[in-house]
């Protein structure tokens, strides 16, 4: 059962892992807004998706997401090493247990991965503008930066990239660039067109969490 579960997380990371940000950032925004080095009280917490089953633990420095994998198994399909005690899994080799739930002849288990993606240091920068919180994350070797907009609002946080055409060609439109063929579209710019950007709809897509 371990390999099964841990094929199934190993998938999940390449395809998270292979998505790339379609805008990039020469600086991160929004340009000359003062970082700030921790997360407020007030956003500090853990916040669920029911649709997704992700967790987001948003502590003084880094958030950290946590996902529930759900996997099953036939009881013929077990390992030799691993035995069923009560409503666990036991393997009598590595001496690891999983929680299981025994429906006839078939075991229900969850596994959760967790991954911290975003901690405040030189790579990671956060900055609050306009009663928003930017993540900006230096992508390794280009030198530029990926920006999401965190929001937390009665309850309800939202974390939103940049992921449409509509948002291609608005930020295009803004900033009076022409995007080059080579992707992603890497722009520069001012705080005011930043600030533009934000006002007329940029970063609408992402994931929504609700406070626990």
């Amino acid at each position: 059962m371990k390999n099964k579960l841990f094929l199934n997380v190993f998938l999940l990371i390449i395809l998270n892992s292979c998505k790339e940000p379609i805008v990039t950032f020469e600086e991160a925004q929004p340009k000359n807004i003062k970082a700030i080095n921790a997360f407020p009280e007030k956003i500090i917490g853990n916040y669920y998706n029911t649709e997704n089953k992700t967790e987001i633990t948003i502590s003084k420095y880094s958030i950290l997401k946590k996902m529930i994998i759900e996997d099953t198994l036939k009881i013929s399909e077990i390992d030799t090493n691993e035995v069923i005690k009560n409503d666990s899994l036991f393997n009598t080799k590595t001496k690891e247990k999983y929680k299981i739930k025994r429906v006839n002849d078939t075991l229900f288990s969850n596994y959760i991965y967790s991954d911290t993606i975003f901690t405040i240091n030189k790579q990671n920068v956060l900055k609050k503008f306009k009663g928003y919180f930017f993540l900006n994350k230096l992508i390794d070797k280009t030198g530029f930066w990926e920006v999401e907009k965190l929001h937390l609002t009665k309850g309800v946080l939202t974390i939103n990239g940049i992921e449409t055409e509509n948002e291609l060609e608005l930020l295009q439109s803004i900033t009076e660039t022409k995007m080059d063929t080579i992707k992603p579209f890497r722009i520069k710019p001012t705080k005011k067109q930043f600030k533009e950007f934000i006002k007329k709809n940029g970063f609408t897509n992402g994931e929504i969490y609700v406070k626990k």
